[in-house]
């Protein structure tokens, strides 16, 4: 089953392959279709200290370049574009998690923690 925090390898066909960090909760993560994920971004010295990002180092979770959980950019992706063959590439700790959604909720307008 597919986790939160889990950093899957997504393939978007104009971009290419982009690590993304799932964020659905796992009683949506069983369905067979889709799953709810923040998209990252290698504007790393750009985006860095914006409240809407969390940065991550090259190193750190299965990342393998400096660069910002970008959590303003939430979507649905369907699982078929997951490397699901592969499996995660990494798994956030509880602290960083909680500071993807809290950076989730900055865009909402909402104090979100994760449950």
């Amino acid at each position: 089953m597919i986790e939160p925090a889990a950093i899957y390898t997504a393939d978007f066909e104009d971009a290419g392959p982009h690590p993304v960090i799932v964020v659905s909760r796992p009683a949506l993560n069983r369905g067979r279709y889709a799953v709810v994920v923040v998209c990252t971004s290698a504007r790393f010295q750009q985006r860095r200290l914006l409240p809407n990002c969390v940065p991550f180092f090259a190193g750190e979770y299965g990342f393998t370049t400096d660069c910002v959980a970008q959590c303003e950019n939430i979507l649905s992706v369907e699982l078929s574009r997951l490397d699901l063959d592969r499996g995660p590439r990494g798994m956030l700790d509880p602290a960083s998690f909680r500071d993807v959604i809290k950076a989730i909720g900055h865009v909402l307008g909402s104090d979100c923690e994760p449950a």
